[in-house]
């Protein structure tokens, strides 16, 4: 086994490299409608891929880029699966408004952070282990999953996500550290609903007796959704979306919200389901309710052995001078449902701030030191985790 200096010494040497790289993934438009944009992604990956010596397969989506799955086998007895996302929240064109750009030691542009800087990250840990310790390398049993759909939330994606994390002994994501550099065993449920409101039309001056609004209707069902929110406790309800109606003199025959939901646990959950249940039965007569959707990311599970991979982060990272912190957090993950089948640590990507706006920042510095505090995780995991048939099913959840 390599020294952990060789490992950064050969990262060290990769910092142009990686930044050339990030600025590659960055000036490509890749929002998760952008198909064409989003396989641009996929098409510089797969040959890295390669050079590391993973077996690469496409997946094709109908409506979406491909999600790229690869693997490389070695004699470890247990496996670890990465999981990147490779589309973006921004429309087309955001590129070439925003292009890559370094000012001191911070990088712009559309995805910097979220998530193309940890797709940098994980793919340059893999090079410096491959080159400082060929020995561990080849022994490792990787996975990596690339998806193209994870800012609608994975709704193509979630059965891969599933069937590799059941396969896996550990689960890592490459979502941003948090902005002081936190990494995340714990986050809450995401729910998306979408709710349509038909009431009957009239003219609003001659016979408004004769209409029936579908935007009072919405109006009654907004209040009642927002007065579900229990801060202290961790749930929120928030409808984002509101449209509805057509001409200020017709009573609104259509109206239309979307609601989303955070949850920490299943009793939210649960509660929520029966709440929207009830509030989205008609008050009054001519009114009908259409409401879809539902939870899509389950709570990220905390346990004893999410607990154990953040010790080995925390070892990685005080080898490098940095301590590094857990925090819960209110925004979903792929890691949401990988924690149900293994033990399960997010957060892994660079630092930054301002996701999903035209803030978005990256810290220089960070894309390399998150690099070498992966590679170095991967030397304590490889020794010290045990594999998942060592350990008793069903550990406890941890609040």
């Amino acid at each position: 086994m390599a020294h952990s200096g060789e490992i950064i010494q050969c990262l060290d040497k990769k910092e142009a490299e990686m930044l050339a790289f990030l600025e590659s993934l960055v000036n490509i438009d890749s929002g998760t409608y952008l198909k064409e944009g989003v396989n641009q992604i996929g098409s510089i990956i797969v040959p890295k891929l390669h050079e590391l010596g993973f077996e690469v397969e496409r997946l094709p989506q109908a409506d979406f880029g491909d999600h790229v799955l690869a693997r490389k086998g070695g004699p470890s007895p247990k496996r670890l699966l990465c999981i990147c996302h490779m589309d973006t929240v921004f429309p087309e064109g955001e590129a070439k408004r925003r292009p890559f750009r370094i000012d001191g030691h911070k990088a712009y542009g559309p995805g910097v952070l979220d998530m193309k800087g940890g797709i940098v990250v994980l793919l340059h840990s893999l090079y410096a282990l491959m080159e400082a310790d060929p020995g561990l390398y080849q022994a490792l049993d990787l996975t990596l999953l690339f998806n193209s759909e994870e800012e609608i939330l994975s709704p193509t994606s979630t059965p891969y996500i599933i069937r590799e994390a059941q396969a896996a002994d550990t689960v890592c994501v490459f979502e941003p550290a948090r902005p002081k550099g936190q990494v995340v065993i714990k986050r809450k449920g995401v729910g998306k609903y979408y709710l349509t409101v038909h009431g009957k039309a009239a003219h609003a001056g001659a016979q408004p007796e004769l209409g029936v609004s579908a935007i009072e209707e919405l109006a009654r069902i907004i209040l009642e959704f927002h007065a579900l929110n229990d801060l202290e406790g961790g749930l929120t309800v928030n409808v984002g979306v509101v449209r509805g109606g057509s001409r200020s003199n017709i009573i609104a025959e259509h109206a239309y919200a979307e609601i989303d939901v955070r949850a920490v646990d299943q009793v939210q959950i649960d509660r929520i389901q029966q709440e929207s249940d009830r509030i989205c039965r008609p008050h009054r007569e001519g009114i009908r309710l259409e409401l879809t959707g539902g939870i899509a990311f389950p709570p990220m599970l905390k346990t004893e052995r999410s607990l154990d991979l953040l010790r080995l982060v925390r070892e990685a990272g005080r080898e490098l001078g940095v301590d590094i912190d857990e925090i819960p957090t209110g925004g979903g993950s792929d890691g949401n449902h990988a924690s149900h089948y293994a033990p399960t640590i997010d957060g892994l990507g660079p630092q930054g701030t301002g996701a999903h706006s035209p803030d978005e920042t990256l810290i220089v510095p960070t894309l390399l030191e998150r690099s070498k505090v992966f590679a170095l995780f991967i030397e304590k995991w490889h020794q010290f985790f045990a594999p998942k048939e060592d350990y008793p099913k069903g550990l406890p959840v941890l609040q």
